[in-house]
């Protein structure tokens, strides 16, 4: 038997958390944000963990 990670943990985030690289500004959205409304920096997601 193969257990997938959705098999057990079911969670889907609604909204992500993004931060921008450059000047550190988050912003909330429920669609993918490509680059920092303020600086036009890279963002990152950090509503997904990083180990």
């Amino acid at each position: 038997m193969v257990i997938h990670n959705s098999t057990i943990d079911r969670y889907s985030a609604s909204e992500g958390y993004f931060e921008c690289r450059t000047c550190g500004t988050r912003v909330v959205s429920s669609t993918h944000v490509a680059s920092c409304e303020q600086c036009g920096g890279s963002v990152r997601n950090i509503a997904v963990a990083r180990e």
